[in-house]
């Protein structure tokens, strides 16, 4: 992955299909240590727990600033739209020859209806919390194509008022590259 890919231009790249990956063995633990780190400062100032369950020694063929964009545009929207002494849980294992992480929040949670929009390209879901954040509504877009582009998928649960949970599924093999 060529630069990180978090701006209009990096969605427009990842669209028109100029996006390659630089698969390499990945041991997960460190970067999503980091990943959390990145956001811990933010999650901090809104007294926001982060904690993580990582199963000991994934390893991922997969292009490592992908997964790290990944990481870092799920949990920069969790501790976004997560208020004061919420909880952010991050979880990892391998599960039926793949790569399993989700992304668990207590935040305010997103309207049924706008579910399916999110995720699209230049849609960011409007209501009282949006309203006060800014943003391009890009970083789920963004992850769900990087997943998409390692043969994986990104799903959405969320009920409004509860929280959000993103789930990101990587197939372990090598051959899941899309060109």
């Amino acid at each position: 992955l060529v630069g990180g890919v978090n701006d209009i231009g990096g969605m427009s790249k990842i669209e028109a299909g100029r996006v390659s990956l630089g698969p390499e063995p990945i041991d997960l633990c460190p970067l999503i240590t980091e990943a959390v780190r990145v956001v811990a400062v933010g999650a901090g100032a809104k007294n926001i727990e982060v904690s993580t369950q990582i199963e000991a020694c994934i390893a991922v063929n997969a292009d490592r600033r992908a997964i790290k964009q990944i990481l870092l545009n799920l949990l920069s929207n969790a501790v976004k739209f997560t208020g004061e002494n919420g909880r952010i849980n991050v979880r990892a294992r391998k599960t039926g020859g793949a790569l399993a992480m989700t992304i668990e929040d207590t935040g305010c949670g997103i309207p049924r209806k706008a579910l399916r929009k999110l995720g699209q390209p230049f849609e960011q879901v409007q209501n009282q919390l949006t309203k006060s954040h800014a943003g391009s509504g890009l970083g789920l877009a963004i992850s769900r194509s990087l997943a998409e582009l390692h043969g994986g998928a990104l799903k959405i649960r969320s009920r409004e008022g509860v929280g959000t949970i993103v789930s990101i599924r990587i197939p372990m093999t090598d051959m899941a590259f899309a060109a």
